[in-house]
């Protein structure tokens, strides 16, 4: 895979996935452009999906969905999409459990389909950065943290469930200045949802995340904890459709779309 491409360009890095030639991770690539966790469900739950984004925007910030049932690409999000193929890997759910994990779904495509993309944390990543902060923990050999919370989303006919954390350590003055980021950008993820003991969130151990690598926490510095869009995720296996897909955790899909567009909506 050609680093440069990978960095700048997102076509380059999905034509490079379309091809067979990549499968990994996308955190840390192409920063600056809006990655997506993709949701593709038959048409008889789409309604009740799009409401339950719609009804906890603020942990699954909903960018964009197929124009047309079957539908695989997302113009509002890129040129030549083909979502079928430009996601690294694909997590294939049948009655909410995990029965495949593949690099395309094209023999899968159905007709009854819908896409839905959901904005991820690392758009808040590129944020931080302008403010400031260290961005090393949005890295493809490094992921933040994510935590199954006790904090419930508003429930939409079968999807349900606790939301999805995942953290940062700060101190006191970074925790502000990072609310000041959110606050001015509101750019999706930005605002915490916690900080301080991670138990009164239902957190006990936080070198056991739920999704991607402990880190640590310097003496000087406190978790803090932000929403991210896994939480539909979890919601699907709760809501247990006939038949899902959804991206594998940060195997994203890479957009045209630049995370300054994300920003004071």
């Amino acid at each position: 895979m050609d680093p440069k491409a990978s960095l700048t360009a997102p076509n380059a890095i999905r034509e490079m996935i379309r091809a067979g030639d990549y499968s990994g991770p996308t955190n840390g690539f192409v920063p600056g452009f809006t990655q997506c966790n993709i949701v593709i469900l038959p048409k008889a739950y789409a309604f009740d999906f799009q409401k339950y984004c719609q009804n906890n925007h603020d942990c699954c910030p909903l960018l964009a969905t197929s124009v047309n049932d079957g539908e695989y690409h997302l113009s509002a999000l890129g040129t030549n999409i083909d979502i079928r193929r430009d996601v690294p890997k694909y997590r294939v759910l049948r009655d909410g459990q995990l029965v495949d994990e593949v690099t395309d779904i094209e023999k899968l495509w159905r007709d009854d389909f819908v896409t839905f993309a959901l904005a991820s944390y690392v758009a808040f990543d590129y944020v931080l950065h302008t403010f400031g902060f260290d961005n090393t923990t949005s890295s493809p050999a490094h992921t933040l943290p994510m935590y199954i919370s006790n904090i419930p989303s508003e429930s939409v006919g079968p999807f349900k469930g606790n939301k999805v954390v995942c953290l940062r350590p700060m101190d006191t003055q970074e925790i502000i200045r990072a609310i000041q980021a959110g606050s001015i950008s509101r750019v999706p993820h930005g605002i915490p949802v916690h900080f301080g003991n991670p138990a009164d969130i239902g957190i006990n151990n936080l070198q056991k995340p739920n999704f991607g690598d402990p880190i640590f926490i310097p003496d000087d510095k406190q978790p803090v904890f932000w929403t991210t869009s896994l939480t539909a995720h979890l919601a699907i296996t709760r809501a247990a459709p006939e038949l899902c897909i959804i991206n594998s955790p940060q195997h994203m899909l890479v957009t045209d779309r630049p995370d300054m567009d994300l920003l004071i909506q």
